[in-house]
């Protein structure tokens, strides 16, 4: 452990640790220790006095110490509160700092290893088709993803454990191109609403998503609550009304056909949704 001499020469001081980090920390940690080489003459004085004396000094001198004690908490206390104020102006400095999400303005654009992209300042739409030699199938891989603008710590920029996905499926198999193209291109009708602005709402269970250190980023708005959607307790209210016939499950129906043996008329070529 690092010692330096105090002035008075009869202790060392350790006060090494002391520190600051504006607008997150202040550190101060001093030791003292007995010094034997120098404190003989201060000592000497002090061991001619009775034990009641010795003790009535000590006493007093602790008394001092808690004193002073008593003022640094209260100057640490005002640092506490100055420190706050420096940190709430970094994070309004990485707010401002905070650069614009790259997006496409909602047209298909090629990326590189044959990746096709859509997006606008809040959603992100991809998607590949590869072939595949060994089966002679066409592989098809497409994702939708929130936009989202980085967030000051790129360690953690998605630190709420919120998904950051839409919808996504990996490696779905087809026979041909055409195939292929005809299910991407339902995939992004469904869709298709996500892309008609440049800034979309975002949805509300996505703000923090969205937010620079709790603030909403600039240039975004939250969607409109879906009012058409029950609360959790009026749900649970009308089930405690039904009985047991209320509750039966209705007879299975055959399944409808599905939207791309519905549709047959898909351009021929089009490497990317039309719509």
């Amino acid at each position: 452990m690092s010692e330096k001499d105090s002035r008075d020469s009869f202790y060392f001081l350790n006060a090494y640790q002391d520190g600051i980090t504006p607008g997150q920390k202040i550190t101060i940690q001093h030791n003292v220790s007995y010094n034997d080489w120098r404190a003989a003459p201060h000592l000497a004085p002090l061991v001619k006095l009775t034990d009641a004396e010795i003790n009535q000094r000590k006493e007093a001198s602790i008394t001092l110490e808690k004193e002073l004690y008593a003022k640094l908490k209260q100057i640490a206390s005002e640092w506490d509160e100055q420190a706050a104020h420096t940190m709430l102006l970094e994070r309004a400095l990485e707010y401002v700092h905070t650069p614009e999400v790259e997006h496409t303005a909602n047209e298909w654009k090629e990326r590189e290893n044959g990746v096709w992209e859509i997006s606008n300042r809040t959603y992100k739409m991809r998607y590949k088709i590869s072939y595949a030699d060994a089966t002679d199938i066409y592989l098809v891989s497409w994702g939708i993803i929130y936009n989202a603008p980085k967030q000051p710590n790129s360690k953690y920029a998605n630190y709420w454990g919120d998904s950051i996905y839409v919808a996504r499926q990996d490696k779905k198999k087809y026979p041909s191109m055409e195939a292929a193209q005809n299910y991407i291109q339902g995939r992004f009708d469904l869709y298709s609403h996500l892309f008609r602005e440049l800034s979309p709402p975002i949805p509300n269970e996505c703000k923090r998503m969205f937010s620079i250190n709790g603030h909403l980023a600039p240039g975004y708005t939250l969607a409109p609550p879906d009012k058409s959607e029950p609360s959790k307790q009026t749900v649970d209210d009308l089930l405690a009304c039904l009985d047991d016939v209320d509750m039966a499950e209705p007879p299975v129906k055959p399944p409808e056909k599905s939207r791309e043996e519905q549709s047959k008329s898909v351009a021929k070529g089009k490497h990317i949704p039309t719509r």
